[in-house]
């Protein structure tokens, strides 16, 4: 199975300066990491302030299954509200051939590429907390569960050295605490539950990892 993939170009950045410009800030730094996970709550509360970008995003996070369960309900829904605010990109999505925009938006310069799970890993805040799923030697194997269960975006793999050894860890998403990823366990889907997800600290697995 391929794993899903998606180019950050596909999103839409937009600069503005207002009282939720740190939240901006974080939903991008998210959506850039292609840390999914934490930026779809970052962007829920700028699509609910009327934010076009947001809700552009959100429609594209739910199409494609990214972060979130797919919904096409919801995608479609947040397409047209983004298109309502202004958003050409909206429009086009929806197939309106007539556009008039209450407002012209200019979009921020995005990173045309997308992470490999070791860099996906490497780009998530040391600070934060991440879940191990699995750890083998065997490099296909580790693969082969990041394929099967569509990780991209949501979680990576590292290798590191133990015992003369070379070993791969799965890892999935990333939390600013070790209550919050406690949390997370949850509401993991049940293939991943079944592995025994633990908490580890990212900034330990950052000074293992071996390229």
């Amino acid at each position: 199975m391929m794993c899903k993939k998606i180019k950050l170009s596909t999103f839409i950045f937009l600069l503005t300066f207002n009282v939720y410009a740190d939240l901006q800030r974080d939903a991008v730094d998210a959506l850039i990491n292609q840390n999914y996970i934490t930026a779809v709550p970052l962007l829920e509360q700028l699509a609910n302030e009327g934010d076009p970008s947001a809700q552009y995003n959100l429609a594209i996070l739910y199409k494609r299954g990214l972060g979130v369960a797919v919904d096409s309900v919801k995608s479609n829904n947040y397409f047209s509200n983004s298109a309502h605010s202004g958003l050409v990109d909206g429009y086009r999505t929806l197939s309106v051939s007539s556009i008039k925009p209450n407002a012209v938006q200019t979009a921020l310069p995005t990173v045309d590429s997308i992470l490999e799970p070791q860099q996906w890993v490497k780009s998530q805040n040391s600070s934060f907390y991440t879940l191990q799923l699995a750890s083998s030697t065997n490099a296909k194997l580790i693969q082969k569960y990041f394929d099967e269960n569509e990780l991209n975006g949501k979680a990576g793999y590292y290798k590191n050295r133990r015992e003369g050894e070379n070993w791969y860890a799965l890892v999935y998403g990333a939390y600013p605490s070790v209550n919050a990823a406690n949390t997370a366990i949850a509401t993991l889907p049940k293939d991943l539950r079944k592995w025994s997800p633990w908490v580890r600290k990212l900034k330990s697995i950052h000074r293992i990892m071996v390229d």
